[in-house]
């Protein structure tokens, strides 16, 4: 049986991620599709690779496919975009939900095919039913991102504990923001600016346009490993193995529930 739970999703006139995901897949044009990514410095950046979010398995990272053989049971995928992790897993056989805050995303996953699924960002993630425990929970795609800055990342890793079990994994997908990627100059001075105040170096504060529509903005987080780790210091999960790709600075941590 399908499921379809609606908690708190982003309005029509916010959801731009999620417009561009569907027109890209209903007029068939994947890579027809752009995001407009504006910061608070006030830099522009054209984003014009929607088919990435369509991509099948032989197309996803080289860090993404390895993990992918660890990654079993019920499953939970936040920040799922057009679906493509939740498919792969949902056609091995395994019961996933595929969650975004965006609903465009999600009607888009729908179309896919994807059987349950779950409008909500992650503020109001705690309004999931208690009942849920989900054996792997993704933020792949870089949405260790949706954790925003220290106080939420580690708030929200409190939350999702009474939704996973003793030996549950997470999987938070990042970039190291003093490497590269980072290294345009407005990039190192926005960097060097977040330090200074106290935030943390990849701490974006960005909004998305596409088309009329224009999400509110937020916080997008990039941490280092070392970041991750003193982080970590403040959570009741560890840091049990991580997977790097050295050119582009790219990496995945799984952490599991300290003992």
């Amino acid at each position: 049986m399908n499921k379809h739970i609606e908690i708190c999703g982003l309005k029509p006139a916010e959801d731009s991620f999620g417009n561009n995901i569907f027109d890209c897949y209903t007029s068939g044009r994947l890579y027809s599709g752009y995001e407009i990514e504006e910061r608070s410095d006030g830099r522009f950046i054209l984003n014009g690779d929607s088919n990435s979010y369509f991509e099948p398995f032989e197309e996803w990272t080289t860090i993404q496919k390895q993990l992918s053989e660890d990654i079993e049971g019920v499953i939970l995928d936040i920040g799922c975009g057009g679906g493509k992790h939740a498919l792969y897993f949902q056609e091995k056989g395994f019961e996933i939900y595929a969650m975004d805050n965006s609903p465009k995303a999600i009607e888009t996953c729908k179309l896919r095919g994807i059987r349950n699924t779950i409008v909500c960002d992650v503020e109001h993630f705690n309004m999931l039913d208690k009942s849920f425990r989900f054996d792997n929970v993704l933020f792949l795609g870089n949405n260790l991102g949706l954790l925003q800055n220290r106080d939420f990342f580690v708030y929200f890793l409190e939350v999702i504990e009474g939704y996973t079990n003793e030996n549950s994994n997470l999987y938070l997908e990042s970039m190291n923001p003093y490497g590269e990627g980072f290294l345009d100059e407005d990039t190192v001075e926005y960097v060097n600016q977040n330090l200074l105040q106290k935030r943390l170096g990849g701490q974006m504060h960005v909004r998305v346009r596409y088309k009329k529509c224009v999400t509110p903005w937020s916080d997008y987080l990039f941490l280092s490993i070392e970041e991750l780790k003193e982080l970590l210091h403040k959570t009741n999960w560890h840091l049990n193995k991580i997977v790097e790709d050295e050119e582009t600075s790219q990496y995945i941590a799984v952490l599991k529930k300290k003992s």
